[in-house]
């Protein structure tokens, strides 16, 4: 009896060793997991900081582009009012004078989709366009863009 009560304890103490040594391995292999985390989270916080400070000197980069685009635009108002703006507009079914005018207005062909509106308006043309594809440019006034939108195309 003396004998399976010591095998007995020395089961139980080999049974408390091994989970005492199976628990502190995994509490150590989860210290090393955070160390691990707390490595990477430095280095993307310095990569943060890396990608903030370029995207600042990219945007003050391109502020400068946009002034001297401006100054350059300025220098070339001669030359875009001698060059001529073409394109091919395509009316599709329910397409109304306000989308033609909008697209004009977009492409340059036009400066306002709001004053073509109203001159559509005005002189009853508003709701003729046709379907298909139009030649247009920016040196037809509105009355020739008029005349172009509403002729039939086959």
């Amino acid at each position: 009896m003396i004998r399976q009560l010591l095998q007995l304890i020395g089961v139980g103490c080999l049974t408390a060793g091994a989970v005492l040594f199976f628990t502190s391995a995994t509490i150590s292999s989860e210290d090393k997991d955070s160390v691990n985390q707390d490595k990477a989270i430095a280095e993307l916080n310095q990569e943060l900081a890396t990608v903030k400070a370029a995207l600042a000197d990219a945007q003050k980069a391109t502020k400068a582009d946009d002034k001297t685009t401006v100054s350059t635009q300025k220098s070339d108002e001669s030359e875009k009012k001698d060059s001529v703006t073409k394109m091919i507009l395509t009316l599709s079914s329910g397409d109304t004078s306000k989308d033609a005018s909008d697209s004009l207005e977009k492409s340059g062909i036009i400066k306002s989709a709001t004053e073509f509106e109203g001159y559509l308006t005005k002189n009853g043309l508003s709701g003729k366009m046709q379907i298909g594809q139009h030649e247009v440019d920016s040196s037809m006034n509105f009355a020739d863009l008029a005349k172009e939108l509403t002729t039939v195309k086959h």
